[in-house]
């Protein structure tokens, strides 16, 4: 975190950001805030991302670190901390990219978000005390219908779920708010024009399911 200190205010680094790497975003994340607690800006101040999701990891990525039990008390440590010292920052993107990538249907890819919940409320947490900071991450595939369908269908799922099954009061916790990427597996390296039509037809069905930000893959 020394280099973020040296670095910040001098190259526009600001102290926010948005950390993907699974089962360290909870480290990088630390660094950060003690970044901020160096230059005497109050964590409350503090907003940002962390991938922070490790389910991800065992059923598509494999880099995980310790065990499942541990991992998931990590991640919910984390939603505590956050909902009481840093208020603005989203603890985790839940990301059904990754499972998608390795195989998974597009309906599959809000499952995981159910289980972060429930590992939640079973270590003590209100679901309005962190589920308003939950995010996904989700993918974009060839099938148009099929992907505008899947991000207009999760956000009603989602919110009735959130209502319904865990009893939340907050319209935010009932919020489905996600990122979105344009497949990478439905790339080939030998169809590079292919791959912007590609691209352009999984961007359009991004835009048709109203993510917050999205992301194209290069050609």
């Amino acid at each position: 975190y020394k280099i973020i200190i040296g670095e910040q205010g001098h190259c526009h680094l600001q102290l926010s950001g948005c950390f993907r790497r699974g089962i360290k975003s909870p480290l990088a994340f630390l660094r950060l805030r003690a970044a901020a607690e160096k230059q005497g800006v109050p964590a409350s101040a503090l907003k940002g991302t962390i991938q922070n999701d490790i389910l991800k990891e065992y059923a598509a990525r494999g880099t995980y670190i310790f065990p499942p039990a541990p991992s998931m008390r990590l991640i919910t440590n984390t939603f505590e901390f956050c909902s009481q010292n840093v208020p603005k920052w989203n603890t985790i993107s839940i990301s059904g990219y990754h499972i998608r990538e390795a195989g998974s249907t597009a309906a599959q890819e809000i499952a995981d978000g159910i289980a972060y919940v429930e590992a939640a409320l079973e270590a003590g947490m209100d679901i309005d005390e962190f589920a308003g900071r939950l995010s996904f991450f989700f993918n974009a595939h060839n099938n148009l219908l099929e992907e505008v369908a899947k991000y207009r269908a999760a956000r009603r799922l989602w919110a009735k779920i959130m209502k319904e099954r865990f009893h939340a009061k907050k319209d935010r916790s009932m919020m489905l708010r996600f990122h979105t990427q344009t497949g990478g597996s439905t790339l080939t390296a030998q169809q590079p024009d292919n791959n912007i039509v590609r691209v352009a037809i999984q961007t359009l069905a991004a835009v048709l399911g109203h993510p917050v930000p999205a992301h194209q893959q290069p050609r």
